[in-house]
């Protein structure tokens, strides 16, 4: 009989952006347990990789941790892999800033524990493109670890995956470890019997050669997720799992990367395609498609041959599939550009520059799936956040004047129209009804349009189907499971009722037309019929001195409209002034409601009211410290609706706040060829 050699690596990250409570319970009731029972079996030798940032936070708040594992590093038995210092999806950053980020963690884990061949990577999400061989091996990476997924979508059979596999990309050479499935589905959820049971069964293979198990996966898993910790800890499961391994030491013994990659040859070369692990891709496809590709799952996914074949979408997708993400993305890479040049140029606050691009390439909040945290505002805040500190750093030294320049920024093959100054950059979207789809303040670094449009997720359906018998989920949730299972749980009852879907992304100056009738409410949750074509209509946009001018010729209940826009930034944001002509040779009665968003940090008791005869309305955010202050040429009325989406988690479904909308209602009887102007001005007054 030979024997396994089982390499356990945790991989532990909080995104940037988190509250502290939750670095700090993820410490206490995962990290810290971890290691305290680890530090008991010196026997046991174990590989971690933790993100930058949280390797800071532990090293302020808890120093003895970074004691116990500069010890275990000197004794052998803890190897640290290097990384993405910000834990960022490799393929979504320019390869720049993958060399950049994953030599930033490297040279952190040498200095602070003195981790000289800190020469494994692991990359976010175990999401992997062929062209990352090169720029690892660049940036001084022997090896990584992915996925068994991965070699059986290039055709491997996984039960006889075994070792690890070198591929290469222009002749550059990368080894890779394949990770187990089956015994991330084994460990910790199941008992410790049918781990060592499994050990049994791969060491009777007889074969010229030890073999070779990964089990790599979320530290987090070991007393964070729902039920782990009293399992994991309180019941003994770690405990019983080491004294199993160390009492079956004749059928596995634990080894480190390092040790395999120096004491066995690669078991051969391998070329494996766009890949993450499986759920990942069944969370990157269109919704409509994502219900579809479970659907065919649900036939085959119990033939695992058949399994083996099928696979969904690729990360790369999210940024089709959200738009926010890909907003997010286009605005990652123009700073990223912005702070090559400032760096190429030897500018003073490079290495700050550089860190705040960093922390915006942080991965959480560009996707969305059980984990992905898109639905998340307080972690996109913090990608905008981060992201335009850099670009005040960039302003301080390049921006000589304030000015609209038009260019392809969200790469669409569209221009779209930017306002740039110092204190405040306006992004316009004229093929999406002029609208204003970025509204950055940059003096607290933040994007008031940062919202999310409320959209079909293919788990809806399982919300409405079990709504009726749905648990209520506990925070002290003691029954352990993988965040797999079929189970419904909630944060709070009701929730199918907040199943409303935007048939337009919600962003500042769409200019709907609505019947005079039009109920607030079906308003608010998208139940009113839109009687303009100007929403979702392309506008002719022209530039004229600081002015941006946009211009439709449209239908409103089948009557022609002429509709100009002129966008005028001020010192505190912008005023947009209307033009709305009849040009049919019938009157028409216009009830024109031009929507405005913004991303407050909460919602209050104001943010659901039907105001009436109002010619200026605020609201002042405390968290943000701004007042955002709306003034209207003439008396209207004007509607206030929270933009709240439902969204699952591992915790359960749960309702999330992400903005505001202000909607004022101008009420028009137009004869042929009458005209009306109408003004709105918009200011963001900073009260720190």
């Amino acid at each position: 009989m030979s024997k396994v050699n089982f390499i356990f690596c945790t991989h532990n990250h909080q995104p940037v952006g988190n509250f502290g409570w939750v670095f700090e319970k993820a410490y206490q009731v995962s990290y810290k347990p971890f290691m305290q029972v680890m530090l008991k079996h010196p026997k046991i030798r174990w590989s971690i990789h933790a993100s930058g940032m949280l390797w800071e936070y532990i090293s302020k708040e808890h120093p003895d941790y970074i004691k116990n594992v500069k010890k275990l590093v000197s004794t052998g038995n803890l190897e640290i892999l290097s990384g993405g210092y910000y834990e960022p999806i490799m393929a979504a950053i320019p390869d720049r800033d993958k060399i950049g980020q994953i030599k930033k963690l490297t040279c952190y884990l040498k200095n602070k524990f003195g981790c000289e061949e800190a020469n494994g990577a692991w990359l976010a999400e175990r999401v992997w493109e062929p062209g990352f061989a090169k720029v690892l091996c660049e940036a001084g990476i022997e090896y990584t670890v992915l996925d068994d997924a991965h070699f059986a979508a290039a055709g491997m059979d996984t039960d006889s995956l075994k070792g690890y596999y070198t591929t290469e990309e222009q002749g550059c050479l990368l080894n890779i470890f394949p990770i187990s499935q089956k015994l991330r589905y084994l460990i910790p959820f199941q008992n410790v019997e049918d781990t060592i049971n499994y050990f049994k069964s791969v060491a009777a293979i007889q074969d010229d050669s030890n073999h070779v198990l990964v089990m790599a996966d979320d530290g987090e898993k070991f007393g964070m997720w729902p039920g782990t910790n009293k399992h994991v800890y309180e019941n003994g499961w770690l405990e019983n799992f080491l004294t199993a391994i160390e009492e079956n030491s004749d059928i596995a013994e634990t080894a480190s990367f390092s040790e395999i990659l120096k004491t066995r040859k690669s078991s051969g070369r391998v070329y494996l395609p766009c890949a993450s692990y499986f759920e990942m891709s069944e969370w990157a496809l269109p919704s409509d498609a994502q219900q579809k590709f479970e659907n065919v799952l649900a036939r085959y996914g119990g033939d695992n041959e058949a399994k083996a074949f099928l696979r969904g979408g690729f990360w790369r997708n999210f940024l089709s599939k959200y738009e926010e993400s890909n907003n997010m993305h286009k605005k990652m890479l123009y700073v990223s550009n912005k702070v090559k040049k400032y760096v190429d140029n030897k500018k003073p606050f490079t290495e700050k520059a550089l860190d705040s691009l960093y922390a915006g390439q942080c991965n959480c909040a560009y996707w969305h799936g059980v984990f992905g945290g898109l639905y998340l505002p307080h972690l996109r805040n913090a990608v905008y956040n981060s992201l335009l500190k850099a670009e005040n750093i960039y302003n301080k030294s390049f921006l000589k004047r304030s000015a609209w320049t038009a260019f392809d920024f969200d790469c669409d093959a569209q221009k779209e129209y930017l306002y740039e100054s110092k204190t405040h950059n306006i992004y316009v979207k004229a093929e999406l009804g002029g609208g204003i789809f970025e509204f950055d303040i940059l003096k607290i670094n933040h994007n008031l349009l940062d919202t999310l449009t409320r959209r079909y997720e293919s788990y809806h359906n399982r919300l409405r189907d079990n709504i009726a018998n749905a648990v209520i989920a506990n925070d002290n949730e003691q029954e352990v499971h993988t965040i797999h299972g079929n189970e419904v749980k909630v944060k709070e009852a009701g929730l199918d009722k907040y199943l409303s879907y935007d048939w337009h992304r919600r962003i500042s100056l769409a200019d709907h037309f609505i019947a005079n009738d039009t109920k607030h409410e079906d308003f608010a949750f998208a139940r009113f019929k839109e009687e303009g074509d100007f929403v979702l209509g392309k506008y002719k946009a022209k530039i004229s001195s600081s002015k941006l001018i946009l211009e439709r010729c449209g239908k409103v209940a089948g009557t022609d409209v002429k509709l100009v826009k002129t966008i005028i930034p001020s010192l505190s944001g912008y005023s947009v002034i209307y033009d709305i002509k009849n040009i049919s040779p019938q009157p028409v009665d216009l009830c024109f409601a031009p929507e405005q968003v913004f991303a407050f940090s909460s919602k209050t008791g104001d943010d659901n009211a039907d105001l009436k005869d109002v010619s200026v309305w605020k609201r002042y955010d405390d968290f943000f410290k701004i007042e955002v202050e709306i003034k209207l040429s003439e008396k209207c009325d004007m509607w206030v609706s929270p933009i709240e989406t439902v969204s699952n988690s591992e915790n359960g479904y749960e309702k999330t706040y992400q903005g505001t909308a202000a909607i004022p209602l101008i009420r028009k009887s137009l004869n042929p060829d009458e005209s009306f102007k109408f003004e709105m001005e918009t200011a963001v007054n900073i009260k720190i």
